[in-house]
């Protein structure tokens, strides 16, 4: 695990829980020269913890330094008008961060999704205050939900790390 951790731009870490399909996952955010990545092994799975203290020996063990608290990502949420903007773009981008990771089709990287994306990004750096919730209408709702559909190819993959 040591070469594969040497990718890891500054030795840094971000621990983040992933929710889905009432399974929580503690795993290992970060980001390389090319990219961001989750943390997995090159069967193609991501790697989970089952404590936070066997992650932390991890990361020491790998010498790997992990930064701010635990971010939590739950797909297990419904999305359903108003939409949670915030958690739908955190989400969308964790998705697309898993696809790009593993060279799989992401249905959000389509163009016809670039206006609902740039929505959403709006929403998330506005100038002035706004509700954490918004109205997006039924079109967008029925796009935003067609890119979660099949949410779970990507979230399935999960094992377990062990030394």
């Amino acid at each position: 695990m040591k070469d594969f951790c040497s990718c890891i731009e500054n030795r840094v870490v971000y621990p983040i829980i992933i929710k889905n399909n009432k399974n929580s996952y503690l795993t290992l955010y970060y980001y390389t020269e090319r990219s961001d990545s989750i943390l997995h092994n090159y069967a193609k799975n991501l790697l989970y913890f089952r404590s936070k203290e066997e992650m932390e020996r991890f990361c020491e063990i790998n010498e790997l330094t992990i930064e701010n608290d635990i971010v939590e990502y739950d797909f297990d949420a419904p999305i359903s008008n108003p939409i949670d903007y915030k958690r739908v773009l955190e989400n969308w981008n964790l998705l697309n961060t898993i696809a790009g990771t593993f060279g799989m089709f992401f249905e959000g990287d389509m163009k016809k999704y670039t206006k609902l994306y740039d929505l959403l990004f709006r929403l998330n750096t506005p100038i002035e205050p706004i509700p954490p919730t918004y109205d997006i209408g039924d079109q967008y709702l029925g796009l935003i939900l067609k890119v979660f559909r099949k949410k779970d190819r990507f979230l399935e993959r999960f094992e377990l790390y062990s030394e």
